[in-house]
């Protein structure tokens, strides 16, 4: 076999003609059939537990941060009471 040089290859690639292919009826009849795939559903039912997930852990910051800013009230007004009985 005769080794080919690349600029044939390019010069012979520029003269073909691309093949004439319609898909637009197989792909129409697709979207229109609407059918859900398993991995879809799985998806969103992933997409449902981690939106659930995202909330509970947003509450539990809250409160969190609610609780950690009580209880740096109560140690302010502690260091408050022991400086004023140190005046």
């Amino acid at each position: 076999m005769k080794p080919i040089k690349l600029d044939i290859l390019f010069e012979a690639a520029r003269q073909e003609t691309a093949p004439a292919v319609d898909v637009t009826d197989s792909v129409l009849v697709q979207l229109s059939e609407q059918r859900r795939s398993v991995i879809a559903t799985v998806n969103r039912s992933l997409m449902w537990f981690s939106m659930a997930a995202s909330t509970v852990a947003a509450g539990i910051l809250l409160v969190a941060f609610l609780s950690l800013r009580q209880q740096a009230n109560a140690v302010n007004e502690i260091i408050n009471w022991v400086a004023w009985v140190a005046q």
